[in-house]
């Protein structure tokens, strides 16, 4: 029986708490507005009262990333012990401290500090986020509910471009500060914690209230679901990251996690953001680098809403497959101007469009699987005991990469070519392709459980309500099948 309820409160949360996923993707993008003002001598517009050095530009972008690698561990302990509520509310703090703080700063190291802060909310929000929505939604609906992080980060990276031009430094970060702020306050008021977390602690009554809640039916609604949780948490003892090493199910499912995850790194996503306008400056589009960037702005936050329409229509092994493909072909194309431009004596005017076509392309395809899907794969793959932790080193070997890929791009560039990093960015994105092919499993409409034997078994085929497990049996960490 139906409670009067107007509207899924499944979906109130997930959307409440995306406004974390918005304001973690700001800060990758904030500097973009940022940079300009701090390079001027005018005082009224750089509240330094002096040009930042390249030394100092470094920092800024790096530490954030630096914070980010951290982030994930310390968080993933308070998720574990006192709950994804109490975790994601903890997050939106030190992303308040961090605008507050950049709002007033008048010193570098001010900046340095909240760039820092930044850095570890926003790497534990990619940790906890994906785990708080999985673990909230429906199995027939889990992928969709997952990639709506997708369109939240897209509206984060987009903010920057859209209003931080046109203010000062200061009211530009007190507005970023509203968006956490405003969480905090909504999420205290509606947020409920995770019916699995609740059941792992043994709380049946309140995990019964929390799918009551997230469902809008009566207690007879839920019965079914609420087994179903339990039977998967009893199949689950207090893990460690030796048991993801030693399990082969589990080691297959971190391997495949970490090398998505790196591969979205690779495909240089970070690198072209950060440096959209100079490629654009380098590339000498007839469009102005400053409206180029923000065509593929518009691309990137329109495009978002793409993958969660089709995530639980063609499966999130065709998304990351297609979305791969993409990238690649996008990658090639804006590798081979660049060849054409530097490498030899040919005129590019006739196809001065390819840059822009081919990064809006390029844009598309990221959000069409690789922006979201890995992190989706992440909260889905594990079991409770381990999830926690496989998050936090998916989540903090993402930033390590990214902070690879950043801080050497100009390197790249200085030592390949343009074309030649673009053209690294574009095997990289065919060698996940492959990989994704060979090795990731199609988990759309398969509960936890379900996804837990497919990963023991090698794959499962339900045949009414029982399911026949294909057994293909993977070796133990003895070698004994």
């Amino acid at each position: 029986m139906f409670l009067k309820h107007p509207i899924s409160f499944t979906l109130v949360s997930v959307l409440t708490v995306n406004l974390l996923a918005t304001t973690g993707d700001i800060t990758l993008s904030w500097t973009s507005p940022i940079y300009p003002k701090l390079y001027s001598n005018d005082s009224s517009i750089n509240p330094l009262g002096r040009p930042i050095t390249e030394d100092e530009d470094g920092w800024l972008g790096s530490l954030l990333t630096l914070g980010a690698i951290v982030g994930p561990f310390p968080y993933s302990v308070v998720a574990s012990r006192f709950g994804r509520k109490i975790g994601l509310l903890a997050i939106a703090i030190p992303h308040i401290v961090s605008y507050f703080t950049l709002a007033f700063a008048r010193t570098i190291y001010l900046f340095y500090f909240a760039r820092v802060f930044g850095g570890l909310a926003m790497g534990a929000g990619y940790s906890l986020l994906p785990m708080y929505i999985a673990e909230v939604s429906e199995v027939a609906n889990r992928g969709m509910m997952s990639l709506t992080l997708n369109v939240f980060w897209a509206i984060g990276n987009f903010i920057p471009y859209a209003i931080g031009p046109f203010i000062s430094i200061m009211w530009f970060n007190i507005i970023l500060a509203c968006i956490p702020t405003a969480f905090f306050i909504i999420f205290v008021i509606i947020g409920v914690e995770t019916p699995y977390f609740l059941a792992e602690k043994n709380k049946t009554d309140k995990a019964e209230k929390s799918l009551m809640k997230l469902r809008s039916l009566e207690k007879q609604g839920v019965q079914k679901e609420l087994e179903d949780i339990k039977a998967h948490l009893k199949k689950d003892e207090d893990g460690h990251l030796t048991d993801i090493l030693k399990r082969p199910e589990l080691r297959k499912a971190f391997i495949i996690c970490l090398v998505l995850i790196i591969a979205q790194e690779l495909s240089g996503f970070c690198a072209i953001t950060f440096y959209l306008q100079p490629i654009f400056e380098a590339a000498g589009t007839p469009i102005s680098s400053e409206m180029s960037a923000l065509y593929v702005g518009i691309s990137m936050l329109v495009s978002s809403f793409i993958s969660p329409f089709l995530v639980d229509r063609l499966g999130r092994r065709i998304l990351i497959i297609g979305s791969c493909c993409g990238m690649c072909v996008a990658l090639a194309m804006i590798g081979a101007f660049f060849y054409v431009q530097d490498a030899t004596d040919n005129s590019t005017d006739s196809i001065t469009w390819i840059p822009i076509f081919s990064l809006i392309f390029y844009i598309t395809s990221f959000n069409f699987g690789m922006s979201s899907v890995p992190w989706t794969l992440c909260s889905e793959m594990f079991p409770s005991n381990v999830k926690q932790i496989a998050a936090s080193c998916v989540s903090s070997t993402c930033w390590i990469t990214t902070f690879l890929v950043t801080r050497f791009f100009n390197d790249m560039n200085d030592g390949l070519g343009r074309f030649g990093s673009f053209w690294f960015f574009s095997a990289s994105c065919l060698v996940a392709a492959v990989f994704s092919v060979v090795m990731v499993p199609e988990t759309k409409g398969k509960s936890f459980s379900d996804i837990q034997d497919m990963l023991r078994y090698g794959s499962i085929k339900k045949s009414g309500d029982n399911i026949v497990h294909e057994v293909k049996v993977w070796p133990d960490e003895n070698g004994i099948k």
